[in-house]
């Protein structure tokens, strides 16, 4: 309770990153950083964007941990979902959430499409809290949580399963709904990982790019760095975060090792079970199914900070200085201020995908994307 009473509020204003006001894009009127003042002011007018963490959990790590305790609670924000399996050309599957379908939706009613982080399903928190916040506040939208494949009890029936640079599903998918549903407006929103995958999509769409506007949340933006980071042997990473993600994609492989091993790369079962990382992880695996010659290489090809200056549609950053998981220096501040279609907000507090706030907890984050996707609808 002191920390946060003795700071001046001032210490916890959103900070906002982006173009000079005569570089950005205008539309109605108005810029895009305009827009947002007026629209989303609890995101990016400087009199009113504040994110104050709760006293009783201030800092970046107890706000994540608590978060993880919330995907198993789903009273406050229970979600109903329609599940659709969507097979990709190479026959794999994957489970499509569809949560709050209208009856009477028509063919321009607005579509945002989820990106979870990797492995995270439509029943993380940050995902259920985001479209019950959507639900009173815009309910004409309807959303579909994309989730990769072998995840939410959808078996895994290829030996490629995903990794935190992988474009093709959802670009596969996008083209579906493109073609489906021509007329829809379609907004993207990632998360952690999924935020890395969705960044790197819409830039190498580049002007093709069928999004009409994206939000990223908690993104690692270069998957090298952060890996690097998360390996070096601190506590946390031994037996948190690191350990906590090297010890889901084990058990991803332990699930479906059937189709993994049925395909025609020969991997070392063992060596895979065993890894102690993430990296070892995706020497044994991921690496060799995706077709590249290390997991550096895996890295470096999936990291979206090098497609960041083709993006040109208009996209939202959030990250929190406190991250846990997705640290400050890999920020790529100089190149989303180089491009106009691009606004960085950025807190000192809410750890990874957390934003809790006042005495009761109420996530920050979801008012702020919903804001956001009201902002993008009108803004035309």
């Amino acid at each position: 309770m002191v920390y946060t009473a003795l700071l001046p509020k001032s210490w916890f204003r959103v900070q906002l990153t982006h173009a000079s006001e005569d570089k950005q894009p205008r539309r109605g009127g108005k810029t895009l950083i305009e827009q947002l003042r007026d629209r989303c002011p609890t995101l990016a007018n400087p009199a009113k964007a504040y994110y104050v963490p709760p006293w009783h959990l201030p800092q970046g790590d107890m706000q994540t941990i608590y978060l993880y305790t919330q995907h198993f609670k789903p009273a406050g924000c229970a979600i109903e979902y329609e599940r659709e399996i969507f097979e990709f050309a190479d026959g794999g599957k994957a489970g499509i959430d569809w949560a709050l379908p209208r009856k009477d939706a028509g063919p321009s009613t607005p579509l945002i499409i989820l990106v979870p982080g990797i492995g995270g399903t439509s029943y993380d928190y940050y995902a259920r809290s985001f479209i019950h916040s959507l639900r009173k506040q815009l309910p004409e939208c309807q959303v579909a949580v994309l989730q990769s494949r072998g995840c939410n009890g959808v078996e895994l029936v290829t030996p490629k399963a995903f990794h935190g640079g992988l474009t093709d599903d959802l670009r596969e998918f996008v083209e579906h709904i493109a073609k489906r549903l021509p007329d829809t407006p379609l907004i993207g929103i990632g998360f952690s990982l999924g935020a890395n995958i969705l960044t790197k999509y819409v830039g190498e769409e580049g002007h093709n790019c069928r999004f009409h506007a994206a939000a990223s949340v908690c993104n690692p933006f270069d998957i090298d760095m952060t890996v690097n980071k998360m390996s070096q042997p601190t506590f946390k990473n031994r037996y948190l975060y690191a350990a906590a993600l090297t010890r889901s994609l084990i058990a991803m492989f332990t699930s479906n090792q059937k189709a993994i091993m049925a395909g025609d790369i020969e991997l070392d079962a063992n060596a895979i079970r065993t890894a102690r990382n993430m990296t070892e992880f995706n020497e044994a695996y991921t690496a060799r199914v995706f077709g590249y010659g290390s997991a550096k290489e895996l890295n470096m090809s999936g990291s979206c900070v090098q497609h960041i200056k083709n993006i040109h549609i208009p996209m939202l950053f959030i990250n929190a200085l406190d991250d846990p998981m997705c640290y400050k220096q890999t920020i790529p501040i100089d190149e989303i201020k180089q491009n106009p279609n691009l606004v960085l907000a950025v807190t000192r507090h809410g750890g990874h995908l957390a934003y809790f706030g006042g005495t009761g907890l109420a996530p920050w984050l979801p008012p702020q994307l919903t804001q956001f996707v009201g902002a993008m609808l009108e803004w035309v």
